[in-house]
């Protein structure tokens, strides 16, 4: 039943320890954990394609797939809090793409950021002119919006 729970909890927002993964043997999962954790989109595409026979097999690799855009918004967050602005510039952005051996260019990172935006996983706006990202001061990464009851 745990393979199952697991990839649900964790679009939900409710990330597992990595002793209770270890417990019952789900240790497929501890790449994307650490990667959702952290923001480390490398380590969990790694572990993400690693386990992908596994997971396609259980029936929950889309499900797992879709986990991504909390990784996206845990990069993101961890660039906010770096540059200490509510307005970022999206070439910051993309050089944390570049530094995690992702080639991303700005239009990607700003179709990224407007998916983020729709979904509400971060409130604030794009300035496409300016190429910067424009952050809420009340709470810019809602967590109630990723974490649901």
């Amino acid at each position: 039943i745990l393979n199952y729970l697991v990839p649900v909890k964790m679009l939900r927002g409710r990330l597992p320890t990595a002793k209770l993964l270890q417990k019952y043997s789900l240790d497929e999962f501890l790449p994307l954990l650490n990667g959702m954790r952290t923001g480390n989109l490398m380590e969990f595409s790694n572990g993400l394609t690693q386990n992908q026979d596994l997971f396609i097999r259980r029936g929950t690799y889309l499900l797992l797939e879709k986990c991504k855009m909390i990784c996206y918004r845990n990069l993101f967050k961890r660039v906010y809090r770096i540059v200490g602005k509510e307005q970022i510039k999206l070439e910051y952005i993309a050089k944390s793409f570049k530094w995690l051996g992702l080639d991303i260019d700005l239009d990607e990172v700003e179709c990224i950021l407007a998916n983020l935006i729709f979904k509400q996983y971060i409130r604030g706006y794009l300035s496409h002119a300016k190429r910067v990202l424009v952050l809420s001061k009340k709470e810019p990464f809602p967590t109630s919006k990723v974490i649901k009851p």
